[in-house]
This record gives C-alpha cells, sequence and structure tokens, in this order.
C-alpha cells in the first residue's frame, strides 16, 4: 500500500514542513534554542500569563502524558523560561508554572515570525475553506481522542 494521499502521511508531511520553517526562522534570527512543543507551552503560558495555570492543565491542553509533560517543564526550568510555584492553599502537589522575564522577551521577539508564518500558511485559502479544513481537523482528533 501506498502511503502517498493517505491523511496521516499528509499530516505527517505537513509537520515535517512547519518544523523545518520554524528551524529556519530561528536560525535566521538568532532565536533561543527553543523545542517545538516549548514554542506552544511558552505561547500558551502568556496567553493565559494572568490566570493560575498548573503543570495538569499542559497535560490537558497538548494532549500529553503527565510523564512527558513533567519532561517539559523541567527543560523548560533548566533553559530558564519558566519557574515553578510549589503548591497552593487548596492542594500542596500542584506545580504553578509561571513565564521568566527571559521567556516574555523570546515570545515578544518571536511574535511576529509566528504572525508571518500564520500568513503563509493561509495564503490564497479563503475564509471558508479555513473554516471548513479546522473542523475537519476537530473532526479527526475526536475520532483518534481516547474514549
Amino acid at each position: 500500500m501506498d502511503p502517498r494521499g493517505t491523511i496521516g502521511f499528509e499530516i505527517r508531511e505537513l509537520s515535517i514542513l512547519l518544523t523545518r520553517y520554524i528551524e529556519k526562522e530561528k536560525t535566521l534570527n538568532n532565536f533561543e534554542d527553543i523545542q517545538g512543543l516549548q514554542v506552544w507551552t511558552l505561547g500558551y503560558l502568556y496567553k493565559n500569563r494572568h490566570k493560575v495555570i498548573f503543570q495538569k492543565d499542559i497535560e490537558r491542553e497538548f494532549s500529553i502524558r503527565k510523564s512527558t509533560t513533567s519532561s517539559l517543564v523541567k527543560r523548560m526550568i533548566k533553559n530558564g523560561f519558566i519557574e515553578v510555584k510549589k503548591g497552593t492553599q487548596k492542594d500542596k502537589r500542584l506545580k504553578q508554572l509561571v513565564l521568566t522575564d527571559k521567556a516574555v522577551s523570546q515570545i515578544q521577539a518571536f511574535k511576529p515570525h509566528v504572525h508571518r508564518l500564520e500568513e503563509k500558511i493561509t495564503d490564497n485559502i479563503s475564509p471558508q475553506e479555513l473554516e471548513q479544513f479546522k473542523e475537519t481537523l476537530k473532526k479527526i482528533k475526536n475520532n483518534l481522542s481516547p474514549e
């Protein structure tokens, strides 16, 4: 069976193209070496910086396992992008994630590049086509989500 043309193959190929584009932008603009999931996590934390975000919120937002999230948080702490505030009044085991000034400056510097990427991705695609594409992606994600 030739995998070309299958949805899985096309999504994988798109993922590779996005990763290459982002890596090229990082190299050309001397951005700190931030890996894929770290970038998305920083964006999520930045968008929600006025809320209390815990490690478990990252697990839910990105559909990743607890062990993956734990490794991600450790790397981000090591890289100086986040700090952890342990415990809350309700549950001392929870780890609140807080962006550092270093992370905020990286996010600010990368914002125009993210905007340009989104423009490049959506070029020559109508708003209706984009909406339909998003709906289709949502269905695919639901089909693959654990029941």
